[in-house]
């Protein structure tokens, strides 16, 4: 039985292994449209007592379930859900409060029910407080887009993100707006929303304008006396910073700027008041946005990678709003804690690029000569010098003066722990992949650090207590409560050509023994060659066959099919392979709903976590220990049960869990880590993301 059972694992595995990321995509699209037939029915019968602008917006889209579907809440809807609160936090829109609690009480139980009645009266609610935030967000503003413009936008890019990220000056405007302290009847003046809009422009110095009509002109940097205590934080935070270039030209400034005579003519004393502003201005968009030409790497991204997809939001704050903010509450810290990413190891990168630029500054280390491959016990001339080298970076460190040309004892180990934070096999063996780590520079590695710390600058900001993070070059999972990790495991990414796409959800729900839907080519040139041979075939491999893609469709007796009319043509069928350990999905999954058909699964393919190299998957996310994490969800959500659990995923029996309380999950692209101890691991860039970064950078 054992035997039968590893073969048919080996034998479903082969098949997993068919198949692309544009065919689950298109598995995904067909079981949605089985779902939008039957609720759009519904949603055309309930909007008769519908108001007529929420009947306008489903007639634009041409009725268009968007903020619902079979597992309930759409991405779109936890996207807009979580923009509301983000909003609601910052004292913005209080009137959209009332709409939003009386459609979400508690915040789900609103969505517990199945039937397709209720399921409606969701989505037109959800319709009516989207159609009413939009209009709250663009009052009194000259934007291009309203609400039925940005509906229609998010269905063609399938992302309500997008439409929301295309309104982000908008809402920055109406917090620098309220951060203006300004009494009733001034707040009504459109002179002041001109004034809080041209804040937002592309041109620097019409924003300093504007910046300066707004506070009456009032002068912020200097005074005949000398420079404020705003300059002095200034000055301070750019002599603090490590991330700063000293051979940039903000540096530069910031130098001139310091030891420069102070003026005593009125109008010098104006031209060194805008002078210290563009400073600030510059420096404070180095510290928001860094030196990432992004517009320019998604464009190169777009063209080259046909899956390669890497989402960024809009940073809601710019300088001048936090400099708003800041003289609100008299102090300029203010700006810079604001401006500081919330990502939790942020801190850690900043001692660690401290620690290489120090490196760098007294010379870094020599590059080695080239040598052959190096085995435990082998001499070669090289030895001294890979010790020195090694040394530097504090690998090496040893009790006794080993001194010769033999490699061997605390110098074997010292290579085993450079090559564990460099991604390769701790075997103490010197070969081509640990030469390449070795002759990494100091200043490339600072470069890699500063590139890592500038992407972490663009991780959506948030607020929530529990956040999973999946890094794809170290192919790992962290959990983390606040900014703890509270638990870490090896996943499996997608491959070159499939990359998993790096962008940010909300685990909502989580499947246990869950389905997998057999994707077209398997089908194809697997499933009806095999049907025509042996009808029987299907239920030997556990598959099922219905006529639709929910697993209470029809099933469709294979027996009474003429496979051999199809030849290697699509049946009208669905092939579903039945939840067990046999699935290639495994016994669970974790869903956080997007438009790349991506997700986080347990799986049958168990050996390949031994690998180092886990770029494997056609772009989902393949967990080593689900259980554990299936567990650590347990203790954070009260519906669900762990033993429970165990009994089901032993029944083999679908069952769904909508989580009370959704965790956000962000995919993200970092080819350094540091540790809690400081330790940095560096790992292979395996898409070549950061290649098309540096090329794209800021100059």
């Amino acid at each position: 039985m054992r035997m039968k059972h590893i073969i048919l694992v080996l034998l479903v595995s082969t098949l997993a292994s068919f198949g692309n990321v544009e065919e689950y995509q298109a598995i995904a699209e067909q079981d949605r449209q089985e779902f939008r037939q039957a609720f759009q029915v519904e949603l055309k019968k309930q909007l008769k007592q519908a108001s007529k602008k929420v009947k306008g917006l489903y007639k634009s889209i041409n009725y268009e379930p968007i903020w619902v579907d079979k597992d309930y809440l759409t991405y779109h809807c936890e996207m807009l859900v979580t923009e509301l609160k983000s909003d609601f936090k910052q004292g913005l829109y209080p009137e959209l409060r009332v709409a939003y609690r009386k459609l979400m009480p508690d915040e789900n139980r609103a969505f517990t029910s199945d039937a397709i009645e209720d399921k409606v009266k969701v989505e037109i609610g959800v319709m009516g407080l989207y159609a009413k935030s939009i209009n709250t967000i663009l009052k009194d503003k000259n934007s291009k887009f309203d609400a039925k413009s940005l509906l229609q936008k998010a269905v063609k890019e399938k992302s309500v993100m997008a439409a929301i990220d295309g309104i982000a000056h908008e809402r920055i405007v109406d917090k620098t707006f309220k951060d203006m302290n300004l009494s009733v009847a001034e707040a009504k003046q459109e002179k002041y929303r001109d004034l809080a809009t041209r804040l937002m422009g592309t041109d620097e110095k019409d924003r300093l304008k504007a910046m300066y009509e707004l506070l009456s002109y009032k002068p912020i940097w200097v005074t005949k006396e000398g420079i404020t205590d705003y300059t002095k934080t200034l000055y301070n935070e750019i002599a603090a910073d490590i991330t700063l270039d000293v051979n940039s030209s903000l540096y530069k400034a910031y130098q001139n700027l310091k030891t420069a005579t102070h003026p005593s003519k009125k109008d010098a004393i104006g031209d060194r008041e805008f002078e210290i502003a563009k400073l600030y201005q510059d420096f404070m968009a180095h510290a928001l946005y860094g030196d990432i030409n992004w517009k320019k790497f998604l464009k190169t991204l777009h063209k080259t990678r046909r899956n390669g997809v890497w989402t960024v939001h809009p940073i809601l704050k710019t300088p001048e709003s936090l400099l708003i903010e800041s003289l609100k509450a008299d102090d300029l810290n203010v700006a810079f804690k604001k401006a500081k990413p919330v990502f939790p190891l942020y801190d850690r990168y900043l001692i660690a690029l401290k620690k290489y630029r120090t490196l760098l500054d007294d010379g870094g280390w020599e590059l080695l000569p080239k040598f052959d491959n190096l085995k435990p016990g082998m001499s070669d001339p090289v030895v001294p010098a890979l010790r020195d080298r090694l040394s530097k970076e504090g690998d090496y460190v040893c009790d006794v003066n080993e001194t010769g040309t033999r490699y061997e004892g605390c110098l074997v180990e010292a290579v085993k722990k450079f090559q564990g934070r460099h991604g390769l096999e701790t075997e103490g063996y010197v070969g081509k992949m640990t030469r390449k780590a070795l002759s990494e520079t100091a200043a490339q590695k600072v470069t890699k650090l500063k590139l890592n710390i500038d992407r972490i600058k663009w991780i959506k900001r948030g607020n929530d207590k529990h956040h999973i993070y999946i890094n794809v070059p170290s192919f790992t999972m962290y959990m983390f409560d606040g900014f703890d990790v509270i638990q870490s495991m090896r996943v499996i990414t997608g491959r070159k050509g499939h990359e998993t796409p790096i962008f940010y959800g909300r685990v909502r729900t989580i499947v246990l023994n869950p389905y997998w839907r057999i994707p077209a080519s398997i089908i194809r040139h697997e499933t009806i060659p095999k049907l025509q041979k042996d009808p029987g075939y299907t239920t030997k491999k556990k598959i099922e066959i219905h006529t639709g893609y929910s697993e209470h469709s029809p099933r469709v007796n294979p027996y009474k099919v003429n496979w051999h009319k199809y030849g290697k043509r699509l049946p009208p069928y669905k092939f579903m392979q039945s939840p067990g350990v046999h699935n290639a999905l495994g016994k669970v999954k974790y869903l956080f709903p997007n438009k790349y058909a991506v997700y986080m699964h347990d799986t049958n393919e168990k050996y390949l976590f031994v690998k180092d190299y886990r770029a494997l998957s056609h772009g989902c996310v393949r967990l080593h220990k689900p259980f554990e994490l299936l567990e650590t969800f347990s203790k954070i959500e009260p519906k669900l049960d762990y033993e429970k659990s165990q009994k089901i995923l032993a029944s083999n029996k679908k069952t769904p869990y909508r989580l009370t309380k959704t965790i956000p999950v962000d995919i993200i692209y970092l080819t350094a880590v540091v540790g809690k101890d400081g330790t940095v691991m560096f790992h292979d860039d395996v898409y070549g993301y950061d290649k098309m970064q540096l090329d794209a950078s800021k100059k």
